[in-house]
Parts: structure tokens; C-alpha cells; sequence
């Protein structure tokens, strides 16, 4: 009689393990799945940073133009004023 009690808790045991073993197994899959997303995640991240790095420069790089042309055309715009300027104060 105590052996068929100890065989059954034994029994009960094992199959308690192995629940317990599927449960981290199934845990370790979902966070293997959770890791694969955010790696996919970062790639894409890191791509749209490195595209967001491409176009500011771009836009830099045209902002300067900008502002070089805009000076160029202030400095003919006070030339032009001298010129007009000394004009009248030789008449």
C-alpha cells in the first residue's frame, strides 16, 4: 500500500516536471519571438536614421546655398545703393 502511494507521487511528480518544462519552453520560445521582433525593429530604426542623417545633410548642404545666394544678392543690392549714392552726390 505505501509503495503504490509512493509510485503515484512519483508519478505525480513527473508529470508536474514536465508540465513546469513545457511552460519554460513555450516562455523561452515567446521570448525568443520577442527578440527577433525588436532586432527586426532596430534594423529598420537604423535605417530610417541613416536616411534621416542623408536628407538633413541634403538640406543643410541646400540651406547654405540658399544663404549664399541671399548674400550675394544683399551685397549687389548695397553696391547698387553706393553707386546710385555717389551718382548724386557728384550731380
Amino acid at each position: 500500500m505505501e509503495e503504490l502511494r509512493k509510485e503515484r507521487r512519483r508519478e505525480a511528480n513527473r508529470k508536474c516536471a514536465q508540465r513546469k518544462r513545457k511552460r519554460e519552453q513555450e516562455a523561452f520560445q515567446e521570448l525568443e519571438g520577442s527578440v527577433a521582433k525588436l532586432r527586426t525593429e532596430v534594423q529598420l530604426l537604423h535605417e530610417e536614421l541613416t536616411r534621416l542623417h542623408k536628407e538633413n545633410k541634403e538640406l543643410d548642404e541646400e540651406n547654405n546655398s540658399i544663404q549664399e545666394e541671399i548674400s550675394k544678392m544683399h551685397g549687389m543690392k548695397l553696391s547698387a545703393k553706393f553707386v546710385i549714392s555717389s551718382a548724386v552726390d557728384e550731380v
